[in-house]
């Protein structure tokens, strides 16, 4: 069985293998503290502890498809995976040795050979599940007041939007990088400790900062990473990496099928084989892949594979094909507003609800063409489709993405207004539609009761769950240590 990095990293997150493992080169590894999900650029998990041959070392762990794609991805030369202390793999090619970018060796586990017996049952339930077990508090915090808990949640909103700040904000440093000439130095020294790990300060001058190009390639990728909801957010963000918005500007003119085109090929999605699809789709299909041979021989950067991509339990008008489609409407001539300085560098003195339809014109997107009777390629639809970025996704996308870079502009602009108005504009904006995990905090800490007043605290019963609840962190959250003390776990 070919397993996707997402499964690998599920079965080594709930401990669904067998221990020790043991590297390819045959070393005792064994894994004391998985470390934490990393949902940003940089390894997979972070601080992770582990045990090599009786060494204990603290640091990163990477997860891929392959072996190869070590280097295939560019980590070796990537000073943010110097700190990777173990590479977990599902197929294991025999190349040379994994290196860092600072010279050192880091063991590989191939962790397909290690599975437990209930593996195979806990990816059918993950493929299948999608219920979350009720909070550890659930029956135990009656007797703390429904507005001390909304309080609370309100303040992890602001914190959780502080985060997506950050983010972007390293993110944009990280694609500053990515644009500076490259300098080829001699090999650093190996060191033997990892302790000995040098880390680098990067500095930035204002101009580099507020360069609109890398500001244009941070709204796309904030916006396909939008695209994607939970399931597919990081085959998004890795498309949207992959394939930059300046690739797609310089070979499209900014027309749609190309930009299209582009985007399916880069996916992994685009069909090689129509064989049993309807007429249109055939036809459809080489319109596609003819653009797509053409320009694929200027393309050097990574793929997307087809197996990151999921379908399962998707509404059809979820599926990343629909996403897609209107991803390429967005980027295309036809969308006049797909820029950071006219999204979200608003002159002093707008009005926030013009702001809001401003960016609810741009981001939703109706139908056409082929995409008006398919939901995947082949396959042609029992009903019409409608949108393929509806008006649900758009607010998710507001809330997630643009506000956070209008603060962010502000911020590296120097641009008081920018900053308050994302600020206040978060603060008065509706909730957006439940999920499953606002739901479970409703549930679990006001019995059901619809009190989000605002998007504010939404997002913070966001961040308790997926920071705290769903670690058993109760020590760190401010519910969990007046119930169960500081020690609380």
């Amino acid at each position: 069985m070919d397993f996707s990095e997402f499964q690998l990293k599920e079965i080594f997150k709930n401990g669904r293998f067998v221990s020790p493992l043991q590297s390819v080169t045959g070393k005792k590894v064994e894994i004391i503290e998985t470390g934490i999900v990393n949902s940003d650029t940089g390894p997979d998990f972070k601080r992770a502890l582990v045990r090599i041959d009786g060494k204990t070392m603290r640091g990163d762990i990477e997860f891929h498809r392959q072996s190869s794609d070590w280097y295939s991805h560019g980590h070796h030369g990537d000073r943010n995976y110097n700190p990777v202390v173990l590479h977990v793999v599902g197929t294991y090619q025999d190349n040379p040795g994994c290196m860092t970018q600072s010279g050192r060796r880091v063991e590989v586990v191939k962790l397909t050979d290690f599975l437990s017996p209930d593996a195979a049952d806990f990816l059918k339930w993950l493929a299948t599940d999608e219920r979350l077990a009720p909070i550890k508090c659930a029956k135990d915090n009656g007797g703390i007041s429904p507005g001390e808990k909304l309080e609370y949640l309100q303040s992890l909103g602001h914190k959780r939007f502080a985060h997506k700040v950050k983010k972007f904000e390293e993110r944009l440093k990280d694609i500053i990088d990515e644009n500076r000439p490259v300098v080829f130095e001699a090999k650093q020294t190996y060191f033997k400790d990892f302790a000995d790990v040098h880390i680098e300060h990067r500095t930035y001058s204002e101009s580099e900062l507020q360069e609109e190009e890398y500001w244009d390639q941070l709204l796309y990728e904030g916006i396909l990473e939008g695209l994607g909801y939970s399931k597919n957010a990081a085959a998004f963000k890795k498309l949207a990496r992959s394939m930059p918005l300046s690739f797609l500007k310089e070979h499209s003119d900014g027309e749609r099928t190309s930009i299209v085109a582009m985007m399916f090929g880069a996916s992994g999605l685009l069909p090689q084989s129509t064989d049993g699809y309807d007429d249109e789709s055939k036809t459809y299909c080489e319109e596609l892949n003819m653009v797509w041979r053409h320009l694929k021989k200027k393309y050097k950067r990574e793929y997307v594979d087809k197996s990151e991509w999921l379908f399962f339990k998707l509404r059809p008008q979820n599926f990343p094909t629909v996403r897609i489609a209107g991803a390429g409407h967005l980027l295309s001539g036809e969308s006049r507003n797909m820029s950071a300085r006219s999204l979200v560098g608003s002159d002093p003195g707008s009005e926030a609800r013009d702001i809001l339809s401003c960016w609810r014109r741009t981001l939703v997107v109706p139908s056409y063409g082929y995409w008006t009777r398919h939901f995947v390629f082949g396959t042609p639809s029992t009903s019409a489709v409608k949108m393929l970025i509806g008006a649900g996704r758009a607010e998710e996308i507001i809330i997630n993405s643009l506000l956070p870079l209008m603060y962010l502009r502000g911020e590296i602009f120097d641009v008081e207004w920018l900053k308050e108005e994302a600020v206040r504009i978060y603060s008065i904006h509706g909730p957006t539609v439940d999920n499953n995990v606002t739901m479970l905090i409703k549930e679990g800490l006001f019995g059901g009761d619809n009190i989000f007043g605002s998007v504010v605290g939404q997002q913070g019963a966001l961040h308790l769950y997926r920071s705290l609840c769903s670690v058993n962190r109760c020590d760190r959250c401010k519910i969990g240590k007046r119930l169960y003390g500081k020690t609380a776990a």
